[in-house]
């Protein structure tokens, strides 16, 4: 009888499990074009998809490397449901509202920047990124969905997401004549500020690219207040020494509650943003998927 029971429990277990681990699934039923019906399963957002702001959805981009375009969705189709729901005889708000709560159980997938094949230095970095104009502060912010009256204040009315920054590990790369380098693995979330889904990523950077781009621009620009932000979270020690990945968690934490509460300029937190190679949103708001 303990040996049954024992067999019984078992079974519940395994079935708890599969249940726990089973992955979100959305099914979109796609109209070709010519007469045929066309579903998809995602198991992931964003989804990949672009389409015009009105009804019907019909795709006219896919983006490369996303789920849409491994399973063959093509440039053309339309959508005609999500998840069971037809679309048909919503307007375009009403349709899109559909899509967007549907994807919501779905997982978030991360964007992963691989560090720079060639050429490892702060000078190399900087000519690759770029910069952020001042004249191009506000339309680069909105797309991560912060709101700026300009590069040196925020809109104070509005709400903005939050973001999240820690770090994940390092590992020594080699880049040729530049030798052997320790590369860190900041993974970052924005939470988005409505029910859109937030943009989740991971960047590589080494310790010199983290206190020319990062730490000197902000310490310059909050001056005599920086410390009662940073205060109990002190930046690592050049040359990479032991308890450098410590102080770096607590650093990068601070940093984005500094970001998330506004003390960080607009015109900063884009040169920030553009150093950390964030995703822009997915698409606009009218574009979600």
């Amino acid at each position: 009888q303990v040996v049954r029971r024992l067999s019984r429990c078992h079974q519940i277990f395994r079935c708890l499990n599969t249940f726990v681990w089973m992955e979100a699934q959305l099914a979109i039923v796609f109209d070709t074009g010519d007469g045929k019906m066309e579903t998809k399963v995602f198991t992931e957002q964003p989804l990949g998809l672009q389409f015009p702001s009105k009804v019907p959805m019909v795709i006219n981009r896919i983006r490369e490397g996303s789920q849409a375009e491994r399973l063959d969705v093509r440039l053309g189709w339309a959508i005609q449901s999500v998840g069971g729901k037809p679309l048909n005889g919503k307007n375009y708000k009403q349709a899109n509202d559909v899509l967007r709560e549907s994807m919501v159980p779905l997982r978030i997938r991360t964007v992963v920047r691989k560090p720079p094949a060639q050429g490892s230095s702060v000078a190399q970095l900087e000519t690759r990124l770029g910069s952020v104009g001042l004249d191009k502060v506000v339309p680069y912010l909105a797309g991560f969905g912060y709101m700026a009256q300009n590069a040196r204040a925020w809109n104070e009315s509005a709400q903005q997401p939050e973001l999240r920054l820690l770090l994940d590990g390092h590992r020594r790369l080699q880049h040729g004549e530049d030798g052997a380098h320790t590369w860190y693995m900041i993974v970052g979330k924005i939470v988005a500020s409505d029910s859109s889904p937030g943009q989740q990523w991971q960047v590589e950077r080494r310790l010199s690219h983290m206190r020319a781009f990062m730490h000197d621009p902000v310490k310059a620009e909050l001056a005599g207040e920086y410390d009662s932000y940073f205060e109990s979270s002190h930046f690592a020690y050049k040359g990479g020494p032991r308890g450098t990945s410590a102080r770096l968690v607590t650093w990068l934490a601070a940093l984005a509650k500094a970001i998330n509460v506004k003390a960080i300029s607009p015109a900063v937190t884009a040169s920030l943003m553009l150093f950390l190679e964030v995703p822009q949103q997915d698409e606009m708001k009218s574009q979600p998927a």
